[in-house]
């Protein structure tokens, strides 16, 4: 039987990577349709305008259930997590300052279309291409804007934007 693990942050990361890249896809501005998702910045050079996902660690909760018994036999406790998600547009662009607030708009939209049901989680152990749907959920506990530090190069503009979460992890 090969190694999975159901909670484990593996599955954490390709889940959430799966529902931005559709929700990201689904709620795309149709004035900036070429708009793609980068999820290897700054391996992968920006290409405005572009989203760029950062997965900015998880930490286990401080007061984990008592005896760390989450319930069918198992153990483990909660994990907290952070996401960041920017938007990228160039000064080049007339239109750079709508760019922004559109793809800014459209990770909001999409963090909303989910936050009452959470994300589902997906087996990205058995297979990356197709993977099979657990019936775990990661919940979603808030987005905000942050501000940003001018980027070095005078074209780039750049929006912020933090999504926190957290998911019972299960061994």
């Amino acid at each position: 039987m090969p190694f999975t693990h159901d909670t484990g942050e593996f599955n954490i990361r390709g889940s959430l990577m799966a529902w931005l890249n559709a929700g990201l896809n689904t709620n795309k501005p149709d004035s900036i349709a070429s708009v793609s998702l980068n999820f290897d910045h700054p391996e992968q050079p920006l290409a405005p305008p572009e989203w760029s996902v950062y997965f900015l660690g998880s930490f286990n909760d401080p007061a984990p259930f008592q005896g760390a018994n989450v319930g069918d036999g198992k153990t483990g406790g909660r994990r907290y997590g952070l996401l960041e998600v920017d938007c990228w547009a160039s000064r080049n662009n007339t239109a750079w300052r709508k760019q922004l607030a559109q793809m800014g708009d459209s990770v909001t939209k999409t963090y909303h279309a989910a936050a009452s049901n959470g994300v589902r989680v997906y087996d990205f152990y058995t297979s990356e291409t197709t993977p099979a749907a657990l019936a775990y959920r990661i919940v979603l506990d808030g987005i905000e804007e942050r501000e940003v530090a001018p980027d070095p190069n005078p074209d780039i503009e750049r929006r912020r934007l933090l999504i926190h979460f957290n998911w019972i992890e299960r061994v």
